[in-house]
């Protein structure tokens, strides 16, 4: 599956086209020629736990158009510290991130995944989000976003979400 960036524009935001499908949370649809199986709030949050970092969850509210979401801090062993949201569903608007926003969120057939990478910096340029004082620290994130979200379209399709 190919990662579709989700733009923000104003106060609408617009799903990528290759969204499509109809289906129900814990149901599945046709997406891009494969089957998506949508992902329960309590399957992703089990199958992120299955990962080599500690969590905290913090509330969240859901999404219009999602049937979960899941929000929190991912915590690896450099004490690197990614903020992340989940929206689950077939079309589901993403779930902000402190200081990010929505800006940078990404959606895979299930599900909206956000999360502090990059944040908005000087000039409205993107920049390494400010708890990242070390290159092992970044490394680290930009490794724990990609395991997170492989994570997850594994568990939907049986592939995976990132190419190469």
């Amino acid at each position: 599956m190919r990662k579709q960036k989700l733009i923000y524009s104003g106060l609408a935001l617009i799903l990528p086209l290759l969204l499509v499908g109809c289906g129900a949370a814990g149901g599945s649809s046709a997406v891009n020629g494969g089957s998506v199986r949508i992902l329960t709030t309590s399957e992703a949050k089990h199958l992120l736990l299955e990962l080599p970092y500690r969590y905290k969850f913090r509330p969240v509210a859901l999404p219009r158009g999602a049937s979960g979401a899941l929000a929190g801090t991912a915590i690896g062993r450099h004490h690197t510290v990614l903020h992340f949201g989940l929206a689950l569903g077939q079309e589901p608007y993403p779930v902000p991130v402190p200081r990010s926003g929505t800006e940078e969120a990404y959606g895979y057939g299930g599900f909206v995944y956000t999360d502090d990478l990059e944040v908005p910096g000087k000039h409205g340029k993107w920049e390494p989000g400010p708890q990242y004082k070390t290159n092992a620290q970044w490394n680290e994130a930009g490794h724990m976003e990609v395991q997170m979200e492989e994570k997850l379209c594994r568990a939907e399709t049986g592939e995976p979400c990132h190419e190469g």
